[in-house]
């Protein structure tokens, strides 16, 4: 039986340097079929292109787990990592 996801804020951050530093903050939820993604927060100048392209139409986003165009790893209950558009690179969220 795989790990389901507790429901919560879950944080993104990435402070390396200037140019690839975001902070992406969403609330989370795991259902049998699909996970539900509300935007909280996005700060980044000029990278976290993916995600913004992903909730570009709407600040909630569903991806159903059996289809296929978005990658989505869970660590644990409470971590996970999101590769949009499997293109770019994967954002690993914490519950918060």
């Amino acid at each position: 039986m795989s790990t389901m996801l507790s429901p919560g804020r879950y944080k993104a951050e990435n402070n390396d340097n200037f140019l690839s530093q975001y902070s992406i903050v969403m609330e989370v939820k795991e259902t049998e079929k699909s996970y539900i993604f509300k935007l909280v927060e996005l700060n980044s100048r000029y990278s976290a292109d993916h995600i913004k392209h992903l909730f570009a139409r709407s600040k909630r986003v569903i991806i159903r787990k059996n289809c296929g165009g978005h990658a989505m790893r869970v660590w644990g209950d409470d971590t996970f990592t999101l590769y949009p558009f499997q293109a770019g690179i994967p954002y690993y969220f914490v519950k918060q």
